[in-house]
């Protein structure tokens, strides 16, 4: 009876030894870069939730979608809604997207602004014009993210469609 391992053993079980810790290394590495990445998503995704949130009850809320206000002209980077007590201007920045209350033809930047930082959103609107009168917004969002050399895009082709008060309004005319 002999109480050791023979060379060949022992070259055997470094050989997959080594080979097991290849593998789990490659599958270490990316779980621990998933994890990082997987919670800015999940930030930006709850960010981007916030303000569509905060859009519909402005749009809710609001008596129409003006053209222009306070010397803002709406357009796809500018959306403008009026509301009882003033006019609410979102815009698009190359990182986020900012909320304003216009008042006469300055911005009132007290207490009114509220920015979102979403820099890996991509965010279009559009206002829905019936005989020259705004009665809805859709609003496109999707989150772009790069796992694995490769560009994705969560929640792509999610198109949401806010109609306000307004919207019963110009119905009946």
């Amino acid at each position: 009876m002999r109480n050791g391992f023979t060379l060949i053993e022992m070259l055997a079980v470094i050989t997959v030894v080594t080979f097991a810790f290849f593998a789990f290394n490659i599958i270490f590495k990316d779980a621990v870069m998933d994890v990082p990445r997987a919670t800015r998503v999940v930030e930006e995704n709850t960010t981007l939730l916030s303000m569509i949130r905060q859009m519909q009850r402005d749009i809710d809320s609001a008596k129409g979608l003006p053209e222009s206000s306070a010397g803002q002209v709406a357009s796809d980077k500018l959306l403008l809604l009026e509301l009882a007590d003033g006019t609410i201007c979102y815009q698009l920045e190359d990182d986020g997207v900012i909320r304003r209350k216009l008042m006469n033809a300055e911005l009132d930047v007290a207490d009114q602004d509220k920015t979102w930082l979403l820099p890996n959103s991509n965010i279009e609107w559009r206002i829905w014009r019936k005989d020259g009168i705004g009665y809805a917004v859709e609003i496109k969002t999707h989150i772009r993210y790069k796992p694995r050399e490769k560009i994705e895009k969560k929640m792509a082709n999610s198109h949401l469609y806010f109609a306000g008060i307004f919207a019963q309004t110009t119905e009946r005319k």
